[in-house]
């Protein structure tokens, strides 16, 4: 669990742990309150090399560019794409 304030202070901890860890891991990001750009930077770093994160807020989902969970997106509308009355 990622808890409290991730920092440049500590991202060198989660990156020593996160290395000892074997299989797949993931990162319960629910106790996680504030990031620095080191620890953004380190999360995404981490989620780019496959590791998983469960739990975070929607403000880090945005930060991160992780999908809210349970919900498909909705593919965009093309412009133009919709008919008026007649046509």
């Amino acid at each position: 669990m990622v808890d409290g304030r991730l920092s440049a202070e500590v991202v060198a901890e989660l990156e020593r742990v996160v290395a000892e860890l074997s299989g797949p891991v993931c990162l319960d990001l629910a106790g996680l309150r504030s990031a620095d750009e080191a620890g953004l930077g380190a999360l995404r770093a981490l989620l780019a090399r496959g590791v998983a994160a469960t739990g975070a807020s929607p403000y880090f989902r945005l930060l991160l560019g992780l999908k809210e969970p349970g919900r498909a997106r909705k593919p965009p509308s093309r412009p133009g794409g919709h008919k008026r009355r007649g046509e």
